[in-house]
């Protein structure tokens, strides 16, 4: 039977251009953070011992800031659901994938404006 293992990367930090506001949201960067957790047997990787068995937490990074940095939506949800299609196609079983939009909850007054999305193959 498969555990339900978890690699989890917090906090990931990039500039990217989303959001409705064509002047302002998506003529310049803003800052984003993610974080993500991805479902995976780790079973195997702990008995191998070995980086190549597993889904490494720096490609997890780099993939979610590749996503903010280079594409560009609207919508909070379609990029987060664009970070979990990526994040899934490097071998998760199911991600669970949060992106937050620090600027948004300055200006609306709050603590925090997030989405999460889940998605699994």
């Amino acid at each position: 039977m498969k555990g339900r293992d978890c690699i989890v990367v917090t906090g990931i930090k990039a500039e990217g251009k989303h959001g409705l506001q064509s002047d302002g949201e998506r003529d310049k960067p803003q800052p984003f953070e993610a974080d993500a957790e991805v479902f995976v047997d780790l079973k195997p990787v702990a008995n191998a011992d070995q980086l190549d068995e597993t889904i490494d937490y720096l490609t997890i990074a780099k993939t979610v800031r590749c996503v903010i940095e280079e594409q560009s939506f609207e919508l909070l949800e379609t990029l987060a659901d664009a970070i979990a299609t990526e994040v899934l196609a490097l071998g998760a079983d199911s991600v669970r994938i949060r992106v937050r939009k620090p600027r948004a909850a300055s200006q609306a007054g709050v603590e925090d404006i997030s989405i999460v999305v889940e998605r699994s193959t």
